[in-house]
């Protein structure tokens, strides 16, 4: 592989010469700038054999460096050839500040507007423009060098049924035009599959683990919509399914719609849409206003239809978890301690038991013992998977793509007996899941003010863990949903009832182990007796966690308390649905606990 890699690399270093560029900007990403990418839009692997969902490669005349964050810090070691490459912490060490130290002042840095937001472009040529110029290209030399690129595929579309959904395309497209008139908005550029995907009803398969058919669309203010989608995927119910006002549109004639909006006022959405699109909408003179995708935040605070059928599906994910850990216990007892790639292969199995589901909501992170310290490993991408061990823990990280949802959990498991360290980790990691699943908040409250709650027990034994505490999630759409997250980073957006994010922190001791417990949980009004009800957090999540990782000790009553209602709530749901081994293991793992005297 590392001898394929340098070829490719030689390769855009001939490119840089014979075109006068002094470097090449290769960032994980496509057109979509989405998060998960179809294999033929992988350039950032191809380029450097890197396989995670986040990072960025400078390609210079001389040398080469990867960027990626704290959730791939040890991946990138084992996938990238340190001969060719040098690591670097994306957020800690910023790319286009390597460039700026790394080439001669003036030099030209080519990127491809496709693969980049316009807000970046905005913020890199303020504060870089004295360094080194950003030439825009029109062809990614990695499209022209890739000779095996896969080919892109484009099957038929599905509908979503609008008891699924709660509301029909139309009156949703009708909700969000009524706002343009008070914006004074003609049009809205729609560049997330997820959001046209959401706002028509439809769903499709063109991204492994995202049920999304990649397309452009543009909303006017009469609630009729552009669509730029592969005629090939529209299926005969389309029209009827979707309502009047949809105008169907091949992809590639996209510019020519574009320049119809001379002169009118356009909303584009410059933190999620690539850059290529303002500078188009530029130069054919429309006028445009910066606003947030108008989707975006109704998408993410789902509608009772909606929340009902994550509560669904979660039961019904929740009997595959409960299938599989028993299993797992089953197999430790007898001696057979298999492999990651057995491991999710099984519990893939029990999960497609259930003939709702469609697909994994993202690749299973089956990491047993030291591997579990990447928080984002994937045993697909090592020469050979992992193996469990004695006297170790095991992290799985799964979910499901359900008609009705859309799941995601992590649970640590212990194989066989594990030391005080490890009970003492996991303990602290569990207050922190606890005291954010127990938080009751004000309206207006934001992720990142919520956040140190989850942090706060391993802070002071001097521990961190080097990602966010959670993610929205989507209703049957992208397991990482917008606009809403629970994090370090500060972030805007008040957490809504009906919002639904994953409580997911963890701990991670680099060569030895990796402890993350994750639920989905959804906002709701709580009452209070106070001035004002509270907003708070309810767990969607149906699976118990592990009691034998636990050092009660260092639990509180009321923490306690937290988790003999959660197993029973687990009880309640999941035990009428299970037989047998299932049902006596279930009783075991949700037994009430109790602080030793």
């Amino acid at each position: 592989m590392q001898e394929q890699i340098s070829a490719r690399i030689l390769n855009l270093r001939h490119w840089l010469k014979e075109n006068q560029l002094d470097a090449l900007i290769i960032p994980h990403e496509n057109e979509y700038l989405g998060e998960y990418l179809p294999a033929h839009d992988e350039r950032l692997q191809w380029a450097t054999g890197f396989t995670g969902s986040a990072g960025v490669a400078i390609i210079t005349r001389d040398n080469a460096s990867i960027f990626v964050d704290g959730r791939y810090t040890v991946q990138v070691t084992k996938q990238v050839p340190d001969a060719l490459f040098e690591y670097h912490h994306l957020i800690e060490e910023p790319y286009l500040d390597w460039i700026k130290n790394n080439l001669p002042e003036g030099g030209i840095v080519a990127f491809d507007p496709r693969l980049h937001s316009a807000t970046w472009l905005a913020a890199s040529r303020v504060n870089y423009s004295a360094d080194f110029q950003l030439c825009a290209l029109e062809n990614n030399p990695i499209d022209q060098l890739w000779h095996d690129r896969p080919e892109p595929e484009y099957a038929p579309l599905w509908l979503m049924p609008s008891e699924v959904t709660g509301i029909d395309s139309l009156s949703k497209r009708h909700l969000i035009a009524e706002h343009f008139s008070q914006s004074g908005l003609d049009s809205a550029i729609l560049t997330s599959p997820e959001s046209i995907c959401w706002l028509l009803n439809i769903r499709g398969s063109d991204i492994s683990c995202l049920p999304v058919v990649l397309c452009y669309a543009i909303l006017h203010s009469d609630a009729s919509l552009d669509l730029f989608i592969h005629q090939r995927q529209i299926i005969e119910e389309f029209a009827e399914h979707v309502g009047e006002g949809v105008r169907l549109h091949e992809p590639d004639s996209l510019i020519n719609e574009l320049s119809h909006l001379k002169g009118k006022q356009i909303l584009l959405d410059n933190d999620n849409s690539n850059a290529w699109f303002e500078m188009t909408l530029t130069d054919i003179g429309a006028n445009l206003i910066q606003k947030p995708d108008p989707c975006q935040l109704m998408k993410a605070t789902k509608n009772q239809c909606e929340i009902s059928g994550m509560q669904a599906c979660h039961i019904r994910d929740g009997i595959a978890m409960a299938k599989f850990l028993s299993w797992l216990d089953s197999e430790v007892k007898l001696g057979n301690l298999h492999d990651e790639a057995i491991l999710a292969d099984k519990l893939q199995d029990f999960r497609f038991e259930d003939p709702t589901l469609f697909d994994l909501s993202f690749d299973t992170i089956s990491a047993a013992g030291s591997n579990a310290a990447m928080c984002h490993y994937n045993h697909n991408n090592q020469p050979n998977p992992g193996q469990l061990s004695a006297n170790s823990l095991y992290l799985v990280d799964s979910g499901g793509q359900y008609t009705d949802g859309t799941t995601d959990i992590t649970r640590t498991i212990a194989i066989g007996d594990v030391t005080p360290l490890m009970k003492q980790q996991f303990t602290l990691v569990l207050k922190g899941h606890i005291a954010l699943a127990s938080a009751r908040f004000p309206a207006g409250t934001t992720g990142h003010q919520l956040d140190a709650l989850a942090r706060q027990h391993l802070w002071q034994y001097g521990f961190d863990f080097d990602h966010g505490t959670g993610h929205g999630v989507g209703h049957c759409l992208n397991v990482h949903e917008g606009p809403q997250r629970i994090s370090k980073a500060p972030n805007n957006i008040a957490l809504q009832p009906g919002m639904v994010v994953s409580n997911e922190p963890g701990y991670y001791r680099e060569g030895h182990f990796g402890i993350r417990i994750e639920n989905l949980e959804r906002v709701v009004r709580i009452h209070t007796d106070g001035d004002h009800d509270m907003l708070g957090f309810e767990s969607l999540t149906r699976c118990p966690i592990d009691l034998r990782v636990i050092d009660l000790q260092l639990l509180t009553d009321s923490e306690i308390a937290w988790l003999n209602q959660y197993h029973q709530q687990v009880w309640d749901d999941i035990s009428p649905l299970v037989d047998d081994e299932v049902f006596s293991w279930l009783e075991q793992a949700t037994q009430q606990i109790e602080k030793a005297s």
